[in-house]
């Protein structure tokens, strides 16, 4: 049984100790934000990011005891142990040695003690605060990204949180984590090092092996005291020589409890803060919007007792009345509260919008699909000065009267259709469906943080309340602070929270869109980004929001057959699978098909998990030959799954308004550049099996209409041989040859008539291989065929495609000088890890820089194509689905032979290369018949 997730005490809870590694939060907030001085030219972005950190922390989590832990200069007595040890880090930066000074004037003076000590790390002292903690009775919650800090962790005693990711680690989670428990993750450290504070560990021995290892032989001298039962010679010789370092290694990581610190619970208990001190301080430091928090951080005086806070008064209700003058809105030109009540207040935000030439829209409404999700109102802001929530759908008692959608769309509705002001957002596509399924078109997008964050780094979060956080040096409120989970019941949603606690949360989204818009377009200019953005992205997006819009046509009637003949095939595999292990058993049990597999049938396990031996796809690929059962519970997980994943399921997403399914399109997931889909996932459909083919016939064309579909090519390959312009790639596609016929004849020497159907599909896993980086043990696996037998398919196919080795290197040498590749029209990734210590993330990041410029641009072209689609091919088309290189319309019947011809010219047409791309074109009623 799966353990529980860990979870945070209760907030307020008096017999809880947190403890800050403020080291961590100030070197984080150095890194993560912009540098920002104040008009003294003090350094002033680390401080502040890590003051807002804290913040959050105290008012989230109210703990009764706190302890802020410090590094002192210097390597302490780790260095005396290794001299080598952090050698490979740069002196501090001076900006952030001053920043680290402030942060412990600060915290000092916010009433939290700041523990330092010469000679000792924070995580030292943390370790001892710990362990008396522990031993005084209390629970502690070690606030900490440190994967070191997972030694200190105890079952109901010892979390580790993330607050930044909001990650709590309890046993289970750091087992999840390193797959090891708590306890070993000393060993486990030893074994693989760690790069950052320059400790090598044992060469060889990665994250997977030294779980494997300490897995087996239960902590690191358990290993060397049985070497010669370790299975693989390299791995045990490696062991025996590096034995010392691995020792050295374990003093090192190993966590101080003896440091000088005493457990005073008087001076750890938390107060509030001196906020005269602090208000000098933050004078200083210029931080006017922690000035004003203030007064919300003093102690209520005996004079001033705290006042309930007032039920907002009931508002009149307002008519669809002609708007009063913008002047009697607004108080010094500003909304008094930031929230629309009134017609007028609402006109006068819509006559500012039309001056400033722009306007941000959020839609506000409970988390969901969002051709399905209830709109409680719009946060919109012209300005960083005019920002205001509308709300529309709270539903409490006692809710004051609120704008009606009528009025709202008679005043609003004109300037959110008017292309001419610009619309801005965060995640626009779902704001913009949303409010079209409430008779609210956005039209004009032209601006939309979330794609300008993916552009700059496609692989780093990129919610609002990240980056209003990293890139606008922001606070951010969750919406777990304004509206908590109960302990029991269902979570509250938007609609519930009363509009005086929803107004400033609503702005914030507002005011975040604009402030990192601003902190964005400077550095999407520097990377020469900005056209991406404005020219394809968000020409995207209003693709994909009319896509999701207009759903397809799904037919459950063969769905619902479907489900019937695969129920009787899982009745029929699970009678074979029982027959074949001479009994009984449940094949969904891991437990139970472990036993059959490798105590009954004796059959060998090639992988182990933390819980014994492993039943995955993967291990029971590896015995496929050895014994009829591995092949039938393959089978019938792959048709189990495809039964649950998309025949029982896409019934029950089928719109009870539409009788179509909205999947929700995903511009901002996949780091090359890919559109992706989810609820449902329409990538993941099988093509080729039967079982897909039936799947695809639900999609179906409505009537006096067929499903048209246009699929690239070998994009990818024909990309491949534009951007190596190897020539006998070349002249394989300019002269119409069969690519991977041609292949065929170069690794395995033939003339074209001597290819048998074997050579060509080992030559066409070859030439995919090759752009996914596939190494020989990965295609000696996926054709069955030895590791040498792969090795010279790979060496034969580079030996005849030089230019395309010459590419791949070329490739490589630009990604390690830039540490980051681009596609062809400039999308870029980057690539930390090219650097890395560790040779698995090393040569992950290199197989990267190889197949991006690839991908990411056969990415790229069908999102050019999809924008050179968008209007109608022919009169009553729609485009519905993309779906990897493919795009899929709706087309009247009548109308399909001009439409088929506009198609494949738009595509084929869309950039010039060095090859022809090439679209196949196929129709009929359903999305089957058109392949």
């Amino acid at each position: 049984m799966a353990s529980a997730a860990s979870k945070l005490p209760a907030p307020g809870a008096d017999d809880v100790l947190f403890i800050v590694d403020l080291s961590g939060y100030v070197f984080r907030a150095y890194h993560a934000l912009p540098e920002l001085t104040n008009s003294h030219g003090e350094p002033t972005g680390a401080t502040l990011g890590t003051i807002n950190m804290l913040s959050r922390l105290v008012e989230s989590r109210r703990p009764a005891y706190l302890a802020v832990a410090m590094d002192s200069p210097g390597k302490g007595f780790r260095g005396e142990i290794d001299p080598a040890y952090k050698a490979n880090r740069p002196p501090a930066p001076e900006d952030l040695i001053r920043q680290l000074k402030r942060c412990h004037e600060v915290f000092e003076t916010w009433g939290m003690p700041v523990f330092s000590q010469p000679d000792y790390e924070a995580d030292d002292l943390i370790a001892t605060l710990t362990t008396k903690a522990v031993a005084a009775g209390l629970k502690v919650v070690i606030a900490s990204s440190d994967k070191d800090l997972y030694q200190l962790v105890q079952a109901d005693q010892v979390l580790c949180w993330d607050a930044m990711r909001n990650r709590v680690f309890g046993p289970a989670e750091v087992e999840a984590k390193l797959g090891v428990r708590p306890e070993l993750v000393h060993d486990y450290l030893s074994l693989v090092g760690d790069s950052s504070d320059n400790i090598p560990g044992v060469r060889g021995v990665g994250p997977k092996t030294a779980t494997k290892l300490l897995t087996e032989f239960e902590s690191l001298d358990g290993i060397f005291e049985n070497l010669e039962k370790v299975a693989r010679p390299k791995l045990r010789e490696s062991l025996r020589e590096q034995q010392e370092a691995a020792r050295q290694a374990h003093r090192l990581v190993a966590l101080r409890h003896d440091a000088d610190v005493e457990l005073d619970l008087d001076g750890l208990r938390y107060d509030r803060p001196d906020v005269a001190g602090l208000r000098k301080l933050f004078t200083e430091l210029e931080f006017s919007r922690l000035l004003d928090r203030l007064d919300e951080w003093a102690p209520p005086t005996a004079a001033e007792p705290p006042q309930p806070r007032a039920e907002p008064a009931p508002v009149p209700p307002e008519q669809p009345s002609a708007p009063a003058s913008a002047a009697s809105a607004l108080t010094d030109g500003t909304l008094a509260t930031g929230t629309l009540t009134t017609t007028a207040q609402l006109a006068a935000l819509c006559d500012r919008a039309r001056d400033a030439g722009h306007l941000v829209v959020v839609a506000m409404g409970p988390e969901g699909k969002s051709m399905r999700v209830p709109l409680t109102g719009i946060a919109l802001a012209s300005s960083p000065q005019d920002t205001a929530y509308l709300p529309i759908g709270h539903r409490y008692l006692p809710a004051p009267t609120q704008l009606s959608l009528a009025v709202v769309r008679e005043i609003l509705g004109p300037v959110l259709a008017d292309e001419t002001i610009a619309k801005l957002g965060h995640d626009l596509k779902v704001s913009q469906v949303v409010l079209s399924c409430h008779d609210l078109p956005v039209r004009g997008a032209r601006y939309d943080t979330m794609l300008a964050s993916y552009l700059l780094d496609p692989e780093s979060p990129h919610t609002l309340g990240t980056i209003a956080q990293r890139d606008g040096g922001m606070e951010w409120t969750t919406f777990d602070q304004i509206a908590p989970r109960p302990k029991r019941g269902p979570k509250p949603t938007i609609e519930e929270v009363d509009i005086e606690q929803a107004t400033p949360y609503a702005r914030a989204h507002a005011e975040a869109v604009l402030a990192v818009r601003e902190q964005q377009r400077q550095t999407l200019e520097r990377y020469e980004l900005e056209s991406l953005l404005c020219d394809l992205e968000m020409p995207v997006l209003d693709v994909l929001t009319e896509m999701e819009q207009t759903g397809v046509l799904v037919n459950p009637a063969p769905l619902a057959a479907l489900a019937k003949t695969m129920t009787v095939e899982l009745a029929g595999l699970a009678e074979k699978a029982h027959t074949a292990a001479g009994r009984d058993f449940n094949l969904a049990s891991p437990k139970q098909l472990e036993a059959v597999l490798f105590d009954e049938l004796g059959l060998k396990s090639t992988r182990k998990t933390k819980t014994g031996r492993s039943t995955n796809a993967e291990a029971l690929e590896a015995i496929v030959h050895d014994h009829p059962l591995p092949a039938l519970v393959l089978e019938h997980r792959a048709t189990a799954k495809l039964l649950g994943t998309y025949v029982d399921a896409l019934p029950k997403l089928i719109h009870p308004d539409t009788g179509r399914i909205h999947t929700r399109w995903e511009q901002a997931v996949t780091a090359t550049g890919r559109i992706s889909s989810k609820d449902p996932n329409l990538q993941n459909i099988p093509i080729r099996s039967a079982h897909g083919k039936r799947i695809r016939e639900a999609f179906c064309a409505p009537e006096g209409a067929v499903i048209l579909s246009a699929d690239y090519s070998q994009i990818e390959l024909r990309v491949l041989a534009h951007l190596s312009h190897d020539p006998k790639l070349v002249e394989a596609f300019n002269t119409g040859q069969d690519v991977h016929a041609r292949t065929a004849m170069e690794i395995f020497g033939v003339a074209a008539d001597e290819v048998t159907p074997t050579m060509r599909s080992q030559s066409k896993t070859v030439n995919f291989g090759v752009i996914y980086g596939m190494g020989s043990v990965a295609l000696a696996k996926r054709l069955g065929i030895t590791r040498k037998e792969a090795k010279s398919f790979i060496e034969a196919y580079f030996d005849r495609y030089r230019g395309v080795q010459e590419f791949m290197d070329r490739c490589l040498a630009q990604a390690k000088d830039e540490k980051s590749v681009r596609t062809l029209l400039g999308r870029r990734r980057l690539l930390p890890d090219l650097e890395s210590s560790h040779h698995g993330k090393r040569a992950y990041a290199e197989r990267i820089a190889q197949n991006t410029p690839i991908q990411g641009s056969a990415a790229d072209l069908l999102k050019l194509a999809m924008v050179k689609l968008a209007d109608p091919i022919v009169p009553g088309a729609r485009m519905v689905m993309t779906v990897h290189d493919e795009l899929v319309f709706e087309v009247p019947a009548d109308q399909i032979e001009v439409a088929v011809q506009r198609a494949k010219t738009a595509m084929e047409s869309i950039i010039e290369l060095d090859v022809p791309l090439v679209v196949d074109i196929g129709w009929g009623p359903h999305w089957a018949a058109a392949h």
